[in-house]
């Protein structure tokens, strides 16, 4: 994926080789990257709303929200609703925050090319195959 392809301010999604999706943010000349699938119950986090705003992801499925920048659980707006019917029990603790997290993908930038993850590798090895120094 070229560089100048990743706009600030939306959520940018490109397919990698493996067939899956990472999602992309940009804040001026940094890039985060996330797997695709919601930590809470898989969903497809390449439909989320981005809020530039507040540097935030809201998942398509339940409303659960979570950092763009470090991909941290932020929020799960049920909770609000469903406050007054749960009580503490022996399952369940309301003081106890999940520990969700969406998966970081490690992002690089080499001759204007975003490489994610493993590609980084594989490029540095198909270089050192071509007659290449690592």
């Amino acid at each position: 994926m070229n560089l100048a392809e990743i706009r600030e301010g939306v959520l940018n999604v490109n397919m990698l080789r493996s067939g899956r999706k990472v999602i992309i943010i940009r804040k001026g000349s940094e890039l985060r990257a996330f797997g695709e699938l919601c930590p809470h119950m898989g969903a497809d986090m390449s439909e989320a709303t981005y809020c530039s705003r507040t540097g935030t992801l809201r998942c398509r499925w339940h409303g659960y929200v979570f950092s763009a920048e470090d991909g941290k659980f932020l929020e799960n707006p049920n909770e609000k609703l469903m406050r007054i019917a749960r009580t503490p029990s022996q399952h369940f603790d309301p003081t106890k925050t999940p520990r969700y997290r969406l998966a970081n993908i490690r992002v690089s930038v080499k001759d204007s090319q975003v490489l994610f993850g493993r590609e980084e590798e594989s490029e540095s090895r198909a270089s050192t195959a071509e007659g290449g120094t690592q």
